[in-house]
C-alpha cells in the first residue's frame, strides 16, 4: 500500500512518514518542485501514477491546493486527510477546547486554517482534519517546543515560561502515531490530539531542560492561557512528567 505526504521538509511530516513506513507502507512525498500544486491535470495524475490508499496534507499552501487534492481524493475514493493547527483558537477563546467547539481565530494563521479547514470540508465530506498542537521535538533547527526554547537562550541566556499557560502540546512521534491510529481506527470527522491534560509550560520546560541540562528556566506568569485540546477518540501517550 502506499501513502501519499505532503510536507516532508517541515517537522512533523518526516516522522509521520517514518511511522507509516514501520506499517508497511511505501511513502511517496509530493515533491512540488516536480508536481505542480495548481494545475489539477498534472497532479492528479501524479496521483494516478502511484494509485494510494491515503493522502496526508501537511503542507502550507494556497488553499486551492487543498480544494484540488479534496476534489481528487474525492472521485479516486482515496482517504484524505488535513493536519490542521490548535491555531483555529483564538486567545480570546477559553480552553479546554473539544471536538465540538467552534474555532474564532484572529490571527493570519489561525484563519488560514480554519479556511483550509472548511474548503476541505465543502468539497470532500469524508476527509479527516487532524488539529495538533506545539509539537516537542528533541533539538533546535527547526519548527517545535525545543527550538523556541533554544531560541530564547541564545538571545536572553535564559527561558522565561509561564505557570499560567497550559498549551496543547505533545512529542512529535507521539503526534505521529496518534495521525496513524486516528485514521486507520476512526471514522473521517475532525479530530484533536494533545498529550497534555495536566501541566503548564513551566512544568514542561522544567522537564526538558533535564533532557537539556544547558537549559536556564524562569518561572512568569504573565501570560494565561489555556489552550488544551481533549478528545477522548485520539490514542495518545499523555505527558507524565511530574514525578
Amino acid at each position: 500500500m502506499k501513502v501519499i505526504i505532503t510536507g516532508m521538509n517541515g517537522t512533523v511530516a518526516p516522522v509521520v512518514a517514518e511511522v507509516y513506513r514501520q506499517k508497511g507502507y511505501d511513502v511517496v512525498a509530493y515533491d512540488r518542485s516536480i508536481t505542480s500544486i495548481d494545475n489539477e491535470t498534472e497532479i492528479k495524475a501524479f496521483i494516478k501514477e502511484h494509485n494510494p490508499k491515503i493522502i496526508l496534507h501537511l503542507a502550507l499552501g494556497p488553499i486551492s491546493w487543498s480544494e484540488i487534492l479534496s476534489s481528487i481524493t474525492k472521485e479516486l475514493e482515496i482517504t484524505f486527510v488535513y493536519i490542521s493547527s490548535v491555531s483555529v483558537y483564538s486567545n480570546d477563546q477559553k480552553g479546554p477546547f473539544v471536538a465540538t467547539d467552534t474555532p474564532c481565530p484572529v490571527e493570519d494563521y489561525g484563519i488560514y486554517k480554519k479556511a483550509s479547514e472548511e474548503a476541505i470540508k465543502a468539497i470532500n465530506p469524508d476527509a479527516f482534519i487532524l488539529r495538533i498542537g506545539w509539537q516537542i521535538g528533541h533539538e533546535s533547527g527547526s519548527n517545535n517546543m525545543i527550538d523556541f526554547f533554544q531560541k530564547q537562550m541564545d538571545r536572553d541566556g535564559i527561558i522565561k515560561a509561564s505557570s499560567k499557560f497550559y498549551p496543547s502540546c505533545s512529542f512529535i512521534e507521539d503526534t505521529a502515531l496518534a495521525i496513524y491510529e486516528v485514521v486507520l481506527n476512526h471514522i473521517p470527522d475532525t479530530y484533536l490530539v494533545n498529550s497534555n491534560h495536566n501541566y503548564n509550560l513551566f512544568e514542561i520546560a522544567t522537564y526538558l531542560k533535564r533532557l537539556h541540562p544547558l537549559f536556564k528556566i524562569k518561572e512568569t506568569t504573565d501570560f494565561s492561557y489555556d489552550n488544551r485540546m481533549f478528545d477522548i477518540r485520539v490514542p495518545i501517550k499523555k505527558l507524565s512528567i511530574i514525578p
